[in-house]
């Protein structure tokens, strides 16, 4: 690695591995870095996505992260387990998703989800843990993934006292179609989890593709959307 440059940052990296470093080493890999707005909003549309469904009490999440949606929804009563290979992020289930085998799991959940998670992995890998994410859920399957999207979104509150209130949204987004992110081999190599290899709207990843896959797991797409922030598009399925 004479030629790795790790005190730098190169094309779309987003840190140098020198920071890198210093994150992992500290284990703070997630430490206030997702505590946001735009986090924050895509927080809440997962945790009303899951709170809608009157038949979902148990959950299972990859990659909590901070684990913000576990602790609120324990919180109000749901089970709430979650799987990561960090001891940092303690999760329930202490193992690395990309070569988990579903009877690693002794149980299954009424839904399983995936947030900003699954782009961490080549794209060649989508079904497989799709697939999983199927196998570990009796009923639904959440994911978010980053969206490249150019555009624009209206919303309208129309109040008349204090409980008639009606919200009208109009989202209009169109796909960047910019070529795929890029990183030094190394880089790739070093920090996986910190790597787009792929987006919906990038060239060769439009939603159609993604969509078409997901179904071809034997899931029913029950409803797509974005987040207030655009760059997180959630994907609601069902086991048919």
């Amino acid at each position: 690695m004479s030629s790795y440059n790790r005190s730098i940052k190169m094309f779309d990296e987003p840190h140098p591995p020198v920071v890198l470093d210093r994150v992992v080493n500290e284990k703070s890999i997630n430490k206030g870095k997702f505590l946001t707005k735009a986090h924050s909003e895509s927080y809440l549309y997962q945790m009303q996505t899951i709170s809608k469904l009157q038949d979902v009490n148990s959950v299972l999440e990859i990659g909590p992260g901070e684990g913000f949606v576990a602790k609120n929804l324990r919180s109000i009563g749901y089970e709430y387990h979650t799987l990561d290979f960090e001891d940092a992020n303690e999760p329930t289930i202490k193992a690395d998703f990309s070569s988990l085998e579903p009877n690693q799991v002794t149980q299954s959940y009424d839904l399983t989800c995936a947030c900003q998670v699954l782009e961490h992995f080549p794209y060649e890998s989508l079904l497989k843990n799709i697939t999983t994410l199927a196998q570990l859920s009796k009923k639904y399957v959440l994911i978010s993934l980053p969206c490249s999207c150019k555009g624009f979104s209206i919303k309208l509150n129309i109040s008349h006292g204090q409980h008639k209130r009606k919200t009208k949204q109009i989202d209009f987004y169109l796909p960047t179609n910019l070529p795929n992110r890029k990183y030094r081999k190394e880089y790739m190599e070093e920090f996986p989890w910190a790597v787009h290899y792929w987006e919906i709207g990038r060239k060769g990843f439009p939603l159609k593709r993604i969509l078409q896959d997901i179904e071809s797991c034997k899931l029913k797409i029950l409803d797509k959307f974005h987040s207030p922030n655009p760059f997180h598009y959630f994907i609601l399925s069902q086991k048919e």
